[in-house]
C-alpha cells in the first residue's frame, strides 16, 4: 500500500478543545476554524461548513497543522457554532479524511457532498455510512479503503444505489466503488451492469478482482481503477474514449491487453499501450525485458514501467514529462538514461528499483522534480551522471542535490547501438570493467584505438 500513499510529514500536533481553538493562516481570517477536533471551512453567507483536512501545504510545500490528526471513531456533527453563529455541516471537502487513521465515520443527515478523495486511503476504516441526504459523491471517495466491512447506505437516497456490493449513480451509468470483505483466499469475478458507461478512479482497486469483462458501452475508465487486481488479461472496448493513467498498475500477473477494433482512444504496440497519437506512454506489460519508447512520446504516464525485467531504460529526448511513480519496482533495473527534453518528473518516479546503480542525464538544465525521485536510501547508493560543466548546477538544484555522488560525462559519448556489427573490432567491457566477449543488453563500454565510449544495447 505504501506505493500509492504519498505520506504526509507530521511536524507537530495541536491539541484543541472547546468551540473554536485554531485558525488557518490564509487570505480570509476566520474562514477556517477548528471545532471539537475537526477542521472546517465556513461559508458565512450560506451559513454552511465543510470538513477539511487537519493540515495544508503552502506554495513552498511546507505543512501547516490546523489540529491533531484524525484518528479512531469520528462523528461529524450536523451543526457547529462559531462566535455565536450556527453553521450547517453540508460537505466533506477534497481529501478531508485522506490517509487518516480513522476506524469509523458517522456522517450527519445534513451532508450533501462527499468531495474528491474525501475518504480515501483510510486503511483502518471499518465502518462508514452514506446518509440519504447525499447528492454528490466525487471520484476516489472510498479509494483504497479496503478494510470497510460495515457500509451503510441509507434508504431514500434518490441519487445513488447499491447493487451487488457496487455503489453506483441511480441511473446505473457510473460505478463509484466496489465494496468487498478483504479475504486473501477469495477472488472475485466482477460482472458490471450493462448500463455502466463510467468507472471511477480506484473503483475496483483491490487484490481480489480476478476477472472483469468490460462491455461495449463503457466510455471512461478512471486512473488506478483496477490497481492491485489479480487480472491476467483485460480488453479495452471500442467505446472507451478516456483511459486514466495507472488504471492497471501493480498487477504483476497481467499478461495480455487487447484493444478492440474501432477504439479511437488508445493503441497497443509492441507490448506497450499508448494513447491514439502515441504521445502518451500508458504502460508496458510487466515482465518485459525490452522497451523501445516511440519517438512521438512526450509523456511517460503514472506507473507506466513497473515490474519489468529491464536492466537498462532509455527515455528518449522527445519526452517532456515523467509521471508519478512512472518507473517503479523493476528489480533488475541498473541504469536509467533520461533524455534532454525531460522538463518535469513526478513524485517518486524512480522508487523501488532495488538494483539501480546509475542515472544518466542528458539535460544541462536540471528538470523540476515534484517531490523526491525515490526514498532517501537511493540517493546514497545511486550515482548521478550529468553533462560536463553542469555538476555545480545539479548539486544545488532541489532534490538533485541530495545525490551523494554526482559525476560529469559527455552525453554524446552515450550513444545507442542498433546492431552488433557496429562494434566489430572493438573491445567490450561491462561498467564494472570486466571484459565481455560481446555486447550485453544494457550499458557497455567499448574501447578501440585508444578511445573509450559508452553505448546502450539494444536501442
Amino acid at each position: 500500500m505504501k506505493h500509492f500513499k504519498l505520506l504526509l510529514l507530521v511536524i507537530g500536533m495541536l491539541m484543541t478543545t472547546g468551540e473554536v481553538k485554531a485558525q488557518a493562516a490564509g487570505e480570509e481570517p476566520g474562514k477556517n476554524v477548528v471545532v471539537d477536533g475537526l477542521a472546517y471551512t465556513l461559508d458565512k453567507t450560506a451559513k454552511t461548513a465543510a470538513v477539511i483536512p487537519n493540515s495544508y501545504y503552502d506554495d513552498n510545500k511546507e505543512e501547516h497543522l490546523l489540529c491533531a490528526p484524525y484518528v479512531g471513531d469520528i462523528a461529524v456533527p450536523e451543526t457547529i457554532t462559531v462566535e455565536g453563529v450556527d453553521y450547517t455541516v453540508t460537505e466533506l471537502s477534497e481529501k478531508a479524511f485522506d490517509e487518516a487513521d480513522i476506524t469509523s465515520l458517522t456522517l450527519p443527515s445534513s451532508i450533501k457532498k462527499l468531495g474528491y478523495k474525501s475518504i480515501s486511503f483510510c486503511t483502518e476504516l471499518k465502518k462508514v455510512n452514506v446518509p440519504a441526504s447525499v447528492e454528490e459523491i466525487a471520484e476516489g471517495t472510498f479509494g483504497f479503503c479496503e478494510g470497510i466491512t460495515d457500509f451503510t447506505f441509507e434508504e431514500g437516497n434518490n441519487h445513488f444505489i447499491m447493487e451487488s456490493d457496487m455503489l453506483m449513480t441511480a441511473d446505473k451509468k457510473r460505478l463509484i466503488h466496489l465494496f468487498y470483505a478483504e479475504d486473501e483466499d477469495k477472488t472475485l469475478n466482477v460482472t458490471l451492469p450493462s448500463t455502466i458507461t463510467a468507472i471511477d478512479e480506484y473503483a475496483l482497486a483491490c487484490r481480489s478482482v480476478k476477472e472483469i469483462k468490460l462491455h461495449e458501452g463503457v466510455e471512461k475508465i478512471g486512473q488506478y481503477a483496477f490497481s492491485f487486481a489479480l487480472l491476467s488479461s483485460i480488453e479495452i472496448p471500442a467505446s472507451v474514449t478516456f483511459l486514466g493513467e495507472g488504471f492497471v498498475s501493480w498487477i504483476p500477473g497481467l499478461k495480455k491487453i487487447t484493444v478492440a477494433e474501432g477504439n479511437t482512444c488508445c493503441k497497443f504496440v509492441n507490448d506497450a499501450l499508448y494513447n491514439a497519437d502515441m504521445t502518451l506512454f500508458y504502460m508496458v506489460l510487466p515482465g518485459n525485458n525490452n522497451i523501445e519508447i516511440a519517438e512521438t512520446v512526450t509523456r511517460i504516464g503514472n506507473h507506466a514501467i513497473e515490474s519489468t525485467e529491464l536492466e537498462t531504460l532509455v527515455i528518449p529526448d522527445n519526452v517532456r514529462e515523467i509521471g508519478i511513480q512512472a518507473i517503479i519496482d523493476n528489480q533488475k533495473l541498473k541504469t536509467v538514461v533520461i533524455g534532454s527534453g525531460v522538463e518535469e518528473i513526478g513524485i517518486m518516479a524512480l522508487d523501488e528499483n532495488q538494483s539501480l546503480e546509475a542515472i544518466y542525464l542528458r539535460r544541462e538544465t536540471p528538470a523540476e522534480i515534484q517531490e523526491d525521485l525515490f526514498e532517501d536510501e537511493y540517493y546514497d547508493k545511486v550515482t548521478l551522471y550529468v553533462p560536463t560543466g553542469t555538476k555545480e548546477a545539479y548539486a544545488i538544484a532541489p532534490y538533485w542535490g541530495k545525490f551523494k555522488t554526482i559525476k560529469e560525462f559527455t552525453p554524446t559519448d552515450l550513444r545507442h547501438v542498433n546492431f552488433k556489427t557496429e562494434c566489430a573490432g572493438e573491445q567490450v567491457y561491462g561498467v564494472d570493467g570486466s571484459r565481455r566477449a560481446t555486447l550485453r543488453r544494457g550499458l557497455n563500454i567499448l574501447r578501440s584505438k585508444g578511445e573509450t565510449r559508452k553505448v546502450i544495447f539494444p536501442y
